[in-house]
């Protein structure tokens, strides 16, 4: 019976130390990787315009409604970008040129022309 109560506790520590790391990340970081899972180009430029319009930053289990401004996410995205270009000539150290995977930079680059053809 206490083996079960002690999995309880730390199940519960976990899932709220989880949310409290994430909630420590940027906003733009966070806008960054929900847009990268819209794989739809018009879904993806509604996604867009919803993270560059103003409202009320509400934060919880069901709220999400974060924004930034065009330029603060065209800055995220251009750094990851140019890390990933850069890691190729030895900047970075092998394990963390590894976590970077090609397909996501991909998605970014495009998400990266598309703020700046649109919203810049």
């Amino acid at each position: 019976m206490m083996k079960d109560e002690v999995k309880d506790i730390l199940y519960h520590l976990y899932m709220t130390a989880r949310g409290n790391l994430q909630r420590l990340m940027p906003k733009e970081v966070r806008i960054v990787t929900i847009l990268l899972t819209i794989e739809d180009p018009e879904q993806l430029m509604c996604g867009l315009k919803d993270a560059f319009t103003p409202g009320d930053e509400l934060e919880g289990k069901d709220f999400d409604n974060l924004y930034t401004t065009p330029e603060k996410l065209h800055t995220w995205i251009k750094a990851v970008v140019n890390a990933y270009h850069f890691s190729r000539e030895g900047t970075l150290v092998k394990e963390a040129r590894d976590l970077m995977n090609p397909t996501i930079i991909q998605k970014m680059e495009k998400m990266e022309k598309l703020i700046r053809d649109n919203f810049m």
